[in-house]
C-alpha cells in the first residue's frame, strides 16, 4: 500500500512537470494509437548521448516498430534530475533514462567507472564498456534493480584544470581541488597531495573565479560547456577516469514488449551507443583546440609521469579491495581487454 502511494505521488509530480511537454501518454498515429516512450536525461541537448538519442534511438524505434511506439527525448533535466529520473524509471513512471552512475551507492559495482586509471585510454574504455566486461557489470545491476540495462555511453575522460601550473605529480601538493561528493574522487585528490573541496557543479565557476579553489576535475567538454576556461589557465590531461552513462529501461515497460520488439529496442540501443561514442571521440580534438585557442596551456603526462600517478593511487585501491570483494578480479579483467 505504501509503495503504491509513493509511486502515485511521484507519478503526479512527473505528470505535472511534463504537462507542457507531452500532454498525454499516447498519441494518435494514423487510425491507431502509438505508445509514448519517455526517455529522460539530465544532459544537455548538445551532449553526445542526447544527440545520439535524438538522431538514432528516437527515429529508429519509431521506424522499426512502424509507429507503434512514439519516442520522446527529454534532455537537460526537463522531467527531473539524475537521481529523480533513476527513481522514476525504477518505479515504472518513466520508460527509459540515460544517466550517470547515480546508483553506485545502491549497486556498488556501478562505482567501477570511478576507479582511477583502470583504462589505458578512451578507446580501451569503449571496448570494455561495450564488451563482455560491460555485460558482466550490466547483469550485476539487473540482478539487483527492476531495470533492463540497454547500453553504455561516454560521459568523458576526466582531466584536471587549474589556475596554477600542473606539469607533474609534485604540482598537486597543496592544490585546492573541487571534487564531487563521491568518496573515490575525494580519495584520488588526497592521494595526489591535494586538498579536496566538495561542492556541487553549479558552484564551481564562482569558486574558481574567486579563488576559493584552484582547480577541478572533469572532461574537457565540461570545461568548455561550463565556461571554466574563463577562470582556468592550465589543463593536465590525466584521463584518470573515463566516466560512463547508462541507457536503462524500466522492467515494467520492458515486459510489455514482445520478443521481437525487445530485440528491436536492444539493437537500436546498441546503435545509439556506437553513435554517442563516435560523437564523443570526434569531439575531443575540437574541444582541445578550442581550449588552447582560449589561451589554456595543455599538458599531456609522459609515460613516466602517468606511472607515478598510478602508483599514487595505491591507497585508494587498498580501500576499494577491502570494501569490495569483487573489485580486484574485475580490475584485472578490465586491464586484460586488448
Amino acid at each position: 500500500m505504501k509503495k503504491k502511494f509513493l509511486k502515485g505521488l511521484m507519478g503526479v509530480a512527473l505528470l505535472t512537470g511534463m504537462a507542457a511537454l507531452s500532454g498525454c501518454s499516447s498519441n494518435v498515429a494514423g487510425a491507431g494509437k502509438s505508445t509514448l516512450v519517455k526517455v529522460g536525461t539530465p544532459f544537455a541537448a548538445a551532449h553526445p548521448v542526447s544527440v545520439a538519442l535524438m538522431e538514432v534511438f528516437e527515429p529508429e524505434i519509431e521506424k522499426r516498430t512502424d509507429g507503434k511506439y512514439n519516442v520522446e527525448i527529454y534532455h537537460s533535466g526537463q522531467i527531473g534530475g539524475e537521481k529523480q529520473l533513476y527513481d522514476f524509471t525504477r518505479s515504472g513512471i518513466v520508460e527509459a533514462i540515460a544517466v550517470g552512475t547515480v546508483m553506485w551507492s545502491e549497486v556498488p559495482m556501478m562505482s567501477t567507472p570511478d576507479f582511477p586509471f583502470i583504462f589505458r585510454d578512451v578507446e580501451h574504455a569503449r571496448k570494455v564498456y561495450q564488451g563482455e566486461v560491460g555485460e558482466y557489470i550490466a547483469e550485476n545491476l539487473e540482478s539487483q534493480e527492476p531495470l533492463q540495462f540497454l547500453s553504455w555511453h561516454p560521459n568523458g575522460a576526466r582531466v584536471f584544470s587549474s589556475s596554477k601550473p600542473i606539469n607533474s605529480i609534485e604540482d598537486f601538493k597543496g592544490l585546492k581541488l573541487r571534487m564531487p561528493n563521491n568518496p573515490i574522487h575525494v580519495q584520488v585528490a588526497q592521494s595526489l597531495g591535494a586538498n579536496a573541496q566538495i561542492m556541487d557543479l553549479g558552484e564551481v565557476f564562482t569558486a574558481l573565479e574567486q579563488n576559493v579553489v584552484d582547480g577541478q576535475d572533469n572532461p574537457i567538454s565540461t570545461v568548455r560547456q561550463e565556461g571554466w576556461y574563463n577562470v582556468q589557465d592550465y589543463i593536465y590531461e590525466s584521463n584518470h577516469m573515463v566516466s560512463s552513462i547508462e541507457l536503462l529501461m524500466s522492467n515494467e515497460f520492458w515486459e510489455t514488449l514482445t520478443e521481437e520488439e525487445k530485440e528491436i529496442f536492444q539493437k537500436v540501443a546498441d546503435a545509439t551507443s556506437d553513435k554517442s561514442w563516435d560523437l564523443y571521440q570526434d569531439s575531443l580534438e575540437a574541444d582541445r583546440k578550442f581550449l588552447e585557442e582560449q589561451g589554456l596551456t595543455y599538458v599531456v603526462p609522459t609515460e613516466e609521469d602517468r606511472e607515478k600517478l598510478v602508483q599514487a593511487m595505491e591507497p585508494v585501491y587498498e580501500v576499494l579491495y577491502e570494501k569490495y570483494d569483487w573489485a580486484e578480479d574485475l580490475i584485472k579483467r578490465i586491464q586484460a581487454v586488448e
